[in-house]
């Protein structure tokens, strides 16, 4: 999740104040039976008693409270959220009988809570409560579905993700190269990389460097890293093969080696240092103010993409909401989550840096109004590319064979290793460590 721009909780209140898009949902002991929903013609009846919902979640209290409690306190008066920090792990609540009512995560994390049998279906409470899943945009209802049981619904989505490219315009002054723009793709990247890899008043600039969790994770081709009807390793291909060689060409570059102290600090190496000339990542909003202050002259474009998938940036993997199914009150958990995917409260949200779920084209105009280090900038290049659709297959043991993959992706750049070695033994390692799973 990103950090958002100090604004005052009385803006978030004038903001939602107007009349919410969403209708809500009954509690289910106060005159409607959540499988069967309401009547015909009879509105979902609402327990307004008092009632204090957990919710766990890795922000700020600031955050929490500008796009949790605010858009639910709104609608809901008589539902009040608590967070409970993601120090407090998950199977540790389980043990003790406090898992929270709500848990927030990445899309990509729904098989892990349903493998911990946690995460609540909520079909049956979308029916009863006749919630329209018809304005959530549909690759991003999709990619949910895809991450769910078969059939299931094991969450809603609230927010998405966004990954650009970032470039330092005193870099390209510096070598009187055009800055970068939106649309480009991964070889005309490249090109630009070897203009802006020079080693200039005892300084040595980098052309490019990238932060590799959503480029495998999330990745714009929508690889599957495990084949869910044999759980095998699915990454021994020509395809996944294009996608660590279009990378590893940029670490090729003479002057923009890498060695492991370097591949790990490339943050610091645009923020800090100011040697990077152009870097991919998730949004850094909470660290562009310091770096701002310190002297980086920065903007950004649409992340490059592959001729073979143009203009699609990363899959959605933003941010879940699941029900928990120990919850006492999942009705009114239901209740808070539609008013988190109502039209204000999504406003309010792609305002402040994620994108909107809604299947409204309106929304992406509305991106970062009101994240100062955005304007005069390209803002709107985060929301210009398509989401990727999601991996043909989404299994429990993505994370664990993600995380194998990234570490041989490093493995190969650090050693010149030959990329048909690396896949093969990811390959291995990955089938390894889902044969330990499942033992």
């Amino acid at each position: 999740m990103v950090s958002m721009k100090q604004s005052s909780i009385a803006g978030a209140a004038v903001l939602l104040t107007a009349s919410l898009a969403l209708q809500g949902c009954s509690q289910g002991n106060a005159g409607s039976d959540p499988k069967s929903g309401p009547a015909a013609g009879e509105a979902p009846k609402i327990n307004t008693e008092p009632v204090e919902l957990t919710v766990w979640a890795s922000m700020s209290d600031e955050v929490f409270q500008k796009l949790v409690v605010q858009p639910v306190k709104m609608k809901y008066p008589h539902i009040s959220l608590t967070m409970v920090g993601t120090d407090k792990k998950i199977p540790d609540l389980i043990a003790s009988g406090t898992v929270p009512d709500i848990i927030t995560d990445s899309i990509a994390s729904i098989p892990k809570y349903e493998e911990l049998k946690i995460a609540e279906d909520v079909t049956p409470l979308v029916k009863a409560f006749n919630l329209d899943l018809g304005r959530i945009s549909p690759v991003v209802l999709d990619t949910v579905r895809k991450a769910s049981s078969e059939g299931k619904l094991s969450g809603l989505p609230i927010s998405g993700n966004v990954v650009m490219m970032y470039y330092n315009k005193d870099i390209f002054d510096r070598f009187g190269v055009p800055y970068p723009k939106d649309g480009m793709t991964w070889d005309e990247t490249y090109e630009l990389a070897k203009k802006m890899t020079k080693l200039d008043g005892g300084v040595q600039y980098r052309g490019f460097h990238f932060q590799d969790v959503f480029q495998f994770t999330a990745n714009q081709l929508s690889l599957p890293v495990v084949d869910a009807k044999t759980n095998k390793a699915a990454v021994n291909n020509d395809k996944w093969r294009r996608l660590f060689e279009n990378y590893a060409r940029f670490f090729a570059i003479p002057g923009n080696e890498v060695d492991d102290k370097t591949y790990g600090g490339h943050q610091n190496q645009f923020l800090k240092d100011k040697t990077v000339a152009m870097y991919v990542t998730s949004s850094i909003f909470s660290k562009l103010p310091d770096a701002l202050k310190d002297g980086l002259n920065f903007n950004m474009v649409t992340l490059p993409s592959f001729p073979e998938a143009p203009g699609v940036t990363t899959q959605v993997d933003g941010g879940i909401r699941i029900i928990s199914s120990t919850s006492k009150h999942k009705d009114q958990a239901f209740l808070a989550l539609t008013a988190m995917l109502s039209d204000e409260a999504q406003v309010w949200t792609a305002r402040n840096g994620n994108t909107s779920v809604l299947n409204d084209p309106k929304m992406l105009e509305e991106f970062g109004k009101d994240i100062d280090i955005l304007k005069d900038r390209n803002r709107l290049g985060f929301v210009r590319s398509k989401p990727a659709p999601p991996s043909p297959s989404i299994t429990k043991y993505d994370a664990s064979a993600y995380a194998i993959v990234r570490s041989q992706f490093k493995k190969m750049i650090l050693t010149q290793a030959d990329v048909n070695t690396i896949l093969r033994e990811t390959e291995e390692l990955i089938n390894k460590a889902i044969a330990e799973a499942q033992k």
